[in-house]
């Protein structure tokens, strides 16, 4: 008995489909059927090469994991920044201020100035019209 690929599974004569659709869904079903194909092919060498198929799993399972970490530090690190950059904490009240933009040194040095002559940070933001 023959194998159905998805080809023969997808029906679309029930649509009708102009040009422009009518490529892109071939398209689809072209990329379909080779991913289908190529997953069917690996599935055959792995039974084949089953101790092949083990070392090499093994090895893709090591470079996963070490790409994952990397990713995952890089993404936690930038949210850090981000947070950072775009918040400023007000410790007198406990409370994160957003910012629209990342302030400057100047800026920051004027903050510093006027926080030391007794204003509060959320007044010298609102004055400098920073807050988002």
């Amino acid at each position: 008995m023959k194998k159905k690929t998805f080809l023969q599974e997808e029906k679309y004569m029930d649509k009708k489909l102009n040009l422009e659709d009518y490529r892109k869904e071939l398209g689809k079903r072209q990329l379909k059927e080779k991913i289908y194909s190529a997953v069917e092919s690996g599935k055959n060498w792995a039974v084949q090469n089953k101790e092949e198929a083990i070392t090499l799993a093994a090895g893709v399972c090591g470079c996963a994991t070490a790409i994952i970490k990397t990713v995952g530090k890089r993404v936690n690190s930038q949210k850090e920044k981000e947070l950072k950059d775009l918040y400023c904490y007000d410790r007198s009240l406990g409370h994160y201020w957003r910012l629209r933009r990342e302030l400057t040194n100047r800026e920051w040095v004027e903050i510093d100035q006027r926080k030391q002559n007794g204003e509060r940070l959320a007044d010298i933001l609102a004055s400098m019209k920073v807050l988002k």
